[in-house]
């Protein structure tokens, strides 16, 4: 988000030291409002920037992940301004095509936000019900009502086009969000690296979750880290759209494995429906959050099906390593602890790796100081998370009541929506 700051910071900076001229009884207010629109603009111009998955952005955002966060904050702030934008403007008639394309630009925005916030508030969510698909189907006309944005813009008076540097930070911001807009409907897909597989092998682990085993169709196969996820396009009917996934195989293993929980829509048609033999698209790879990168003392806490890129990792990992690891692992029910005779055997190879496992309708919640009586002092320690967000950010915090810094504490959250 810092990138953000940084470009919402240097916008308000122009228009303090470049100031558009205003006159009237209503100046202030023209200005002002203008001012917010502006930066409304260029913060859901960076919103379908972001939505491009461009990966080289990846490292200024911490992984993809991050990415899709600061989409999600960037477009809720966005269209606070947007919004206030709309109160402080005074209004007139006097444009013909000015004002209803500016209606039709809010209007639209603000029932996508809806659809958005909507499952997350009970109140709306009584009255608001759309599934993952239904969403991300509705979320693409984001870029459309934009473009009436940009057309507002062109047909009503402005105060702003008497200023020449701001006048043309604002029509950037425009045509790069509807490039971008642009380059995710109609190129992404011929440009984006995909790769297609086939599905092997459907493994039930428990009532809940399968594994999924796909081979290369072709010679050239996905590249990637280890801890990385991918989105997936099985090719059936109801699943075609893109998914995201953990990779949990290693990346010499011939085949890619998948992980999946029925948690969803999605995953719950993934489980009822798909079988050995369907042809399946993967892209990617994705993610930053890689165990190698941080320092020799090291805590990982996997939450349920959150175990993924820790096995990927152990999977993947050396004869010896030069990290010490405390590895946690917590679920509410014995039968979901996946993978443990795996678990258990990597901890018998390397002795510097020790894991735990908590079962909560057991043992009670795994909580922060649980973790410090296990592993003992968190000073240096480097803490790796994945699960479900409620747990990361409960962890997040407790550890931060501890001292531990923020840069010292990596997790990779799947809010995608």
């Amino acid at each position: 988000m810092t990138v953000v700051v940084a470009i919402v910071a240097v916008n308000a900076g122009l228009w303090l030291v470049l100031p558009p001229a205003a006159a009237g009884p209503h100046a202030v207010r023209q200005v002002l409002g203008e001012f917010v629109a502006s930066t409304a603009v260029l913060l859901f111009s960076v919103t379908l920037v972001l939505a491009t998955r461009a990966r080289f952005l990846e490292p200024y955002f911490g992984g993809l992940d991050r990415m899709y966060r600061a989409h999600r904050r960037t477009g809720q702030a966005g269209f606070l301004l947007l919004t206030a934008h709309v109160a402080l403007i005074p209004w007139t008639l006097g444009s013909p095509g000015g004002t209803p394309s500016g209606f039709i630009a809010f209007a639209g925005i603000a029932i996508l936000v809806l659809l958005t916030v909507g499952p997350r508030l009970a109140l709306v969510r009584r009255v608001v019900t759309l599934n993952y698909r239904g969403w991300r189907h509705t979320h693409k006309f984001i870029g459309l009502f934009f473009t009436f944005g940009f057309a507002h813009m062109l047909l009503v008076d402005q105060v702003v086009e008497t200023t020449a540097v701001p006048f043309a930070v604002l029509v950037a911001a425009y045509v790069a969000g509807i490039a971008a807009y642009l380059y995710t409907l109609l190129l992404a897909r011929f440009v984006r690296p995909t790769f297609p597989y086939l599905v092997e092998v459907v493994r039930r682990l428990n009532s809940a979750t399968i594994e999924v085993s796909l081979r290369p169709r072709k010679k050239k196969r996905l590249t990637f880290r280890s801890g990385q996820f991918v989105f997936v396009r099985f090719h059936r009917w109801g699943l075609r759209e893109p998914h995201p996934f953990t990779v949990s195989s290693a990346p010499s293993a011939e085949h890619l494995r998948l992980t999946i929980k029925a948690s969803g829509d999605y995953t719950r048609r993934v489980h009822r429906d798909i079988q050995a033999g369907h042809r399946v698209t993967v892209e990617g790879s994705y993610g930053m959050l890689d165990y190698r990168r941080g320092g020799p003392r090291q805590i990982w806490i996997a939450g349920g099906i959150g175990v993924t890129p820790f096995l990927s990792w152990l999977r993947d990992m050396e004869q010896t390593t030069e990290h010490t690891i405390d590895l946690f692992c917590t679920v509410r029910q014995a039968d979901e602890a996946l993978f443990w005779d795996e678990i258990r055997a990597a901890a018998d190879r390397h002795p510097r790796l020790r894991v735990h496992t908590n079962v909560s309708s057991e043992a009670g919640s795994l909580t922060v100081p649980r973790i410090v009586a296990t592993a003992g002092d968190l000073d240096g320690a480097h803490i790796y998370m994945c699960g479900p967000v409620s747990m990361i950010n409960s962890f997040e915090r407790g550890f931060r009541r501890l001292g531990v810094p923020a840069t010292t504490i990596h997790f990779e959250e799947f809010s995608f929506r």
